[in-house]
């Protein structure tokens, strides 16, 4: 069987997930990082690096305690 057709998709403009979300798509980003610069991919593994510390800025709460 076919898969049946689809509309055209809209993404939100905001995307909500957990702080545990977030930890662990860092984790993985971190592992991931490190694995491609080992094996010889520095510019991929340097746009994973960009990506984890945008998540990182995001996580950070900035409000005044």
């Amino acid at each position: 069987m076919g898969v049946p057709a689809r509309g055209p998709v809209r993404f939100s403009t905001t995307v909500l997930l957990t702080k545990a979300e977030v930890f662990a798509a860092c984790q993985a980003l971190a592992d991931a990082d490190r694995e491609l610069h080992r094996r010889g991919s520095p510019q991929v593994s340097a746009a994973l690096g960009d990506l984890f510390e945008l998540l990182e800025r995001r996580l950070v709460d900035r409000r005044p305690v």
